[in-house]
């Protein structure tokens, strides 16, 4: 809402800032220093803008550095495989990876499951001989048996026995009889 007779600027008076800055000592600012900051500005933009640029091309010629060593290594790579398939004169050689090739690759996946499934349904079975293991493992490495020896006992061999245990003096209780 507005009053009659009333402009924009009579209630409201215009602060353009000269007030504040000449109660501060300030000089006013005129064009001239304006356009030197500018400038300043200009200078600092360009120079900014032209270390941009180096890292720029410092980052590209990264990238064609690393392109270029990635395609050497791909070649590389494909000799290597070209040299395993076919051989350094060009033989074929089967393929030294899962089970080689055709009709082998089949039988050896198939057989792979069946394995699986085999020790899989006969667990216990599985479970019941690493015990049997473990326990002739334990059986030869602490008690001397050796499950392989077959043949008879040879008893001209002197039996090392394990020293007998030391027993350390144990002091006896202080209390109110043994004092």
């Amino acid at each position: 809402m507005s009053k009659i007779g009333v402009g924009v600027g009579d209630e409201f008076p215009l602060d353009d800032g000269a007030a504040k800055s000449a109660a501060a000592g300030e000089t006013p600012r005129t064009p001239e220093d304006d356009r030197a900051e500018f400038e300043e500005w200009k200078r600092r933009r360009d120079a900014w803008r032209a270390q941009r640029e180096t890292w720029r091309a410092q980052r590209e010629e990264w990238r064609s550095r690393r392109r270029e060593w990635k395609d050497q290594w791909r070649a590389q790579r494909r000799q290597w495989r070209d040299d395993l398939r076919y051989g350094p004169e060009g033989a074929r050689y089967p393929h030294p990876f899962f089970f080689g090739h055709g009709p082998w690759r089949i039988i050896g996946i198939v057989a792979a499951i069946a394995l699986i499934v085999f020790a899989l349904s006969h667990i216990g079975y599985v479970l019941v001989g690493v015990a049997a293991v473990a326990l002739l493992f334990a059986a030869y490495h602490h008690h001397g048996h050796d499950p392989f020896d077959f043949g008879p006992r040879d008893y001209s061999r002197p039996v090392t026995t394990p020293p007998p245990a030391t027993t350390a003096s144990v002091p006896k209780p202080r209390g109110p009889e043994g004092s």
